[in-house]
């Protein structure tokens, strides 16, 4: 991990449709000054709306963020990307109620962070270090949280569809693992959800360009998977985006099972804490040691 901050060298644009509103939207990710953070500007109402924890407002089928009386959605996918790829400040502009789906990954925002550059600032990283070994629960998920000195990130998902199934996918975090192996993973349903989310007023965007399409053993997509895993791999890339709420790199080690945004935001809220928020640089603790993740297939 950098020991130093760093933001964006120039500005990024990105444009597409909304995956739940259906809405045509346009995005920037802007260079900004050290410890701003994450803030998301709602160039359409002149809101701004820090990429923080307390800010969160829904978490079913997708990550919402409210302040001011504005709302931005689906925004896992861009602060995925921007933590995965270890960039700590940026302003990400949106003129629209929801973040671009593109193709339903975070690759093209990778690789545009990474054809551009990070700019490096004179300011240390203030990391948030695990030093306590515990589990966090939500609706059938379960999240282990235990000391590492590197952060790294095992899921596992379980599925009846056959063409899922169960998998697993596992990270220790830095730009270039991220951009070749979570990065390109999109998000996927399962074919009997989507009219009774369309019901809803959800996936009004969703297509085949921007998700997988998932019935029984069968994988609807022309392109078929860019990983056997590509399910569980996203589920890794939600996980990231939802920690970046947190506003500063973790040093820890994760084992997420079936996780979802709900168990995400209640790690978040958990290290978040004031108790355990306070000790993000302590010396070294006796008796904590990095847990090594191990998985079999």
């Amino acid at each position: 991990m950098r020991d130093y901050q760093h933001t964006i060298s120039m500005p990024l644009s990105f444009s597409g449709i909304g995956l739940h509103t259906g809405a045509n939207v346009s995005a920037r990710i802007l260079p900004a000054d050290p410890d701003t953070g994450m803030i998301f500007r709602c160039t359409d109402t002149g809101t701004e709306i820090s990429a923080t924890v307390e800010n969160v407002a829904e978490t079913a089928y997708a990550t919402v963020l409210s302040a001011g009386g504005a709302k931005i959605s689906t925004v896992e996918h861009f602060l995925a990307a921007l933590y995965g790829m270890e960039i700590d400040n940026a302003v990400i502009e949106v003129d629209g109620p929801e973040l671009p789906i593109l193709d339903g990954s975070a690759l093209q925002i990778s690789q545009a962070i990474a054809s551009a550059g990070p700019a490096r600032q004179d300011v240390r990283r203030r990391f948030l270090r695990v030093w306590e070994n515990d589990r966090i629960r939500r609706n059938g998920s379960m999240v282990v949280v235990s000391p590492c000195v590197e952060m790294e990130i095992l899921v596992t998902v379980d599925f009846p569809a056959s063409a899922i199934g169960r998998q697993w996918a596992k990270l220790t975090l830095n730009p270039e693992r991220f951009l070749k192996e979570i990065a390109p993973a999109r998000t996927f349903v399962l074919r009997e959800q989507i009219d009774a989310l369309r019901a809803a007023g959800l996936a009004k965007g969703g297509t085949l360009d921007n998700a997988i399409v998932v019935e029984g053993a069968k994988v609807h997509n022309t392109e078929g998977l860019r990983f056997p895993n590509e399910f569980a791999r996203h589920k890794l890339l939600d996980f990231l985006g939802d920690i970046a709420l947190l506003g500063r790199p973790v040093r820890g080690s994760f084992v997420a099972v079936r996780p979802g945004h709900t168990v995400n935001h209640a790690v978040a809220e958990y290290l978040a804490s004031p108790v355990r928020s306070a000790f993000h640089d302590p010396p070294v603790s006796t008796g904590k040691v990095p847990v090594d993740i191990q998985a079999s297939a």
